[in-house]
This record gives C-alpha cells, sequence and structure tokens, in this order.
C-alpha cells in the first residue's frame, strides 16, 4: 500500500544509530509532538473553557480566575494566578468590551516560554463558530479566545452574565 500526502500528514525525524543529531533534528521532534498534542486538542475536544477562568469586577478592577483553556488552534491556556487588570480605558466609550485570551510564546536563546496574554476587544471572537454535539468546532486559526462580556453603563463596568463562553466538558 503506497502512502498519501495530503494537508493532515505530519513529518517526523527517522532516527538511526550513529546518526548526528542537529537542532534542526531536535526541533522537527518538537514540533512533530506539539503539532501532533494541537491537533489531538482541536479535534477531540474543539475549543473552550476547560476549568476556571470565571471574570468579574472588583474594586474597579477586571479579575481574571486561574484557570485552563483551548484555543482554536489546539493550544493550551494556563492561568494559574489570579489576574488584575485596570478597567477598560481604551475601550471607555464604549457600551460592550469583551475579556480575550491568547496563547503566546516568548523566546530566549536557550528556552521558549509558553504563557497567555489578556486584553480587552470590542467584539467576540468566538462568533461565527459552529457548535455540534455539545462540543465547540476549532477552526484552527489563530485568535484570541473570548471569556467574557463586559456592560458599561452609569453605574460603570459590570460583567454580563447572561453571555457564556464555549465550554469544553
Amino acid at each position: 500500500m503506497k502512502v498519501r500526502s495530503n494537508s493532515q500528514s505530519m513529518e517526523r525525524t527517522s532516527f538511526h544509530a550513529g546518526q548526528l543529531l542537529t537542532a534542526d533534528d531536535l526541533n522537527r521532534e518538537q514540533d512533530y509532538f506539539r503539532n501532533k498534542l494541537k491537533r489531538h486538542n482541536r479535534v477531540l475536544h474543539g475549543f473552550g473553557v476547560v476549568s476556571g477562568l470565571r471574570v468579574s469586577i472588583a474594586g474597579g478592577k477586571v479579575l481574571v480566575e486561574p484557570g485552563f483553556a483551548l484555543d482554536c488552534e489546539g493550544n493550551e491556556i494556563a492561568i494559574s494566578e489570579p489576574q488584575m487588570m485596570n478597567p477598560l480605558s481604551a475601550t471607555a466609550a464604549s457600551r460592550v468590551a469583551y475579556v480575550n485570551i491568547r496563547y503566546a510564546e516568548s523566546c530566549t536563546e536557550k528556552t521558549t516560554i509558553e504563557s497567555f496574554e489578556i486584553g480587552f476587544g470590542e467584539e467576540n471572537t468566538n462568533r461565527g463558530h459552529r457548535h455540534r454535539r455539545a462540543k465547540w468546532l476549532a477552526c484552527g486559526m489563530a485568535h484570541p479566545l473570548t471569556i467574557a462580556k463586559l456592560r458599561n453603563n452609569s453605574q460603570g463596568w459590570s460583567v454580563d452574565r447572561g453571555y457564556r463562553p464555549p465550554e469544553i466538558k
């Protein structure tokens, strides 16, 4: 039987005794397993909040609780400590704002640190995604995950309890 290449194919290094390994070989090996995990997350679990990541307003600041989520690319977003952010000065003129989280990496010469970014946006980045059989279907594209909707009124910002972020059960 002949193996056919398609967009789902993945390449990994084949090792043999006495082989001189280069940085490219080792990076390719890491890429293979990272991409395999991301594909597993996208296809089997979809995208959304796995646990935690509740949003509240405390003392005029936005608080995001620790938690775990998967984005549409299959990246894991882990927030281990509460995150407090200043009020929404960038969107102060708006009546509605969304709290978005995004997978982020920072690289040094010897390490790559997987992290996250939290920000505010004027649109729900989950809009347009499909839901089937109790699972949110990942689009495979890199974009933030909207975890809360905020409303601005005469008393200031509040969390819209009617908004439900995508969840992975």
